[in-house]
């Protein structure tokens, strides 16, 4: 009887160590993934900021809490197109780096890392905003090391929507590859781009 109480005992040890290190286990996925998420996106608060105004929008701009309606400049194609938007809190009075030339119809240089790595990006009216999308390094870009080649061109590596008093803001998705996120490649132009916007 001793024999089989102990060997229950031993049983349950094991199972319960077991269970510990499942735990740890998770426990450090769970971290890893806090952690990923916190460095590539930390933009899940802007995005339901936005989400939360335009869900609350109608046709004639959006709606205020007691339902009366604000004078919100309506986001299009119209409205944004030929328009140069600088970075808020950025002095780049030469735009080298902090600006966006927003032109639906052509592709627009975009400055990730100044003096370093520059894009072609295009723009595409969405539901919700613009997207961009990468087109090829640009002409002033010095860093080969990043596998351009490899960059999907149909995902959005950025989105605009529309912000307070006619400001865009830029939510910063980072480069894909086969339609995953390239995350060793995603914080790239996340300094640099992602923020407010007003226009120049």
């Amino acid at each position: 009887m001793k024999f089989y109480a102990s060997l229950l005992c031993l049983f349950l040890i094991l199972v319960s160590c077991k269970n510990e290190e499942n735990n740890q286990d998770k426990e450090l996925n769970l971290e890893t993934e806090k952690s990923i998420n916190n460095t590539i996106s930390e933009v899940e608060p802007k995005r339901s900021k936005a989400e939360g105004i335009s869900s609350a929008s109608d046709e004639n701009g959006t709606k205020s809490t007691d339902g009366k309606s604000e004078n919100n400049t309506e986001f299009s194609e119209a409205n944004i197109s030929g328009n140069t938007y600088i970075k808020i809190d950025e002095s780049d009075a030469n735009c080298n780096c902090y600006c966006l030339e927003l032109d639906m119809n052509k592709n627009t240089e975009l400055c990730l890392s100044e003096d370093k790595i520059y894009i072609n990006a295009r723009y595409a009216q969405a539901k919700d905003g613009v997207n961009m999308y990468y087109v090829s390094p640009s002409n002033k870009n010095t860093d080969e090391d990043l596998p351009w080649k490899e960059f999907d061109t149909n995902t959005p590596i950025a989105v605009l929507s529309a912000g307070k008093n006619g400001n865009m803001v830029l939510d910063w998705k980072g480069f894909s590859i086969d339609g995953e996120l390239a995350v060793d490649y995603a914080i790239y132009g996340k300094k640099t781009l992602e923020g407010t916007y007003k226009k120049q």
